[in-house]
């Protein structure tokens, strides 16, 4: 069954920011964007659908828009043009562009074109005991999983961060 919009509830992504984001799929993996994903049980955490040449990511239980990605036809491909992550809300906190954009990646090539890909966990992750746990809560999913590098704040980053406190 193709996703829609009205497939689930989906609240509009608000404020955002583009991911520096690019990728081209072959004709079979533009057929898998365009289906999307429909939440099947309470474990599966977004909703993706296709409309008007952009696809659509919100967490499921909230409808909460988070990711929006654009693409144009280029000859066989399919190719991004843009991507957008919300900036924050009171139902998704944002992270780091690297954390974004390899989380994007994962829910397109792992959830929609289920591919073989590690999860990619930030550095930052409350892992604890139990580390597929963080993946549980983000995805709902068991894949293998990455830690990403820990990306080193700019001096404007740090001194904003020391002056909200």
């Amino acid at each position: 069954m193709t996703a829609t919009r009205d497939s689930w509830e989906s609240i509009p992504l608000g404020s955002t920011v583009p991911l520096a984001n690019s990728a081209t799929f072959t004709a079979d993996e533009a057929d898998l964007l365009r289906r999307g994903l429909i939440p099947g049980e309470m474990e599966d955490k977004w909703f993706i659908f296709w409309e008007c040449d952009s696809l659509f990511l919100h967490r499921s239980w909230t409808g909460q828009g988070v990711y929006q990605v654009d693409f144009r036809q280029a000859g066989n491909l399919l190719e991004v043009t843009r991507a957008l992550v919300t900036v924050g809300t009171l139902h998704y906190r944002r992270g780091t562009d690297q954390d974004e954009v390899a989380l994007l990646d994962f829910l397109i090539r792992g959830l929609l074109l289920h591919q073989a890909v590690a999860f990619p966990v930030p550095a930052d992750a409350p892992m604890g005991e139990a580390p597929g746990l963080y993946q549980a809560h983000v995805t709902g999913t068991g894949y293998p999983e990455r830690r990403l590098p820990r990306v080193r704040e700019t001096w404007t980053a740090w001194l904003k961060r020391l002056l909200r406190r």
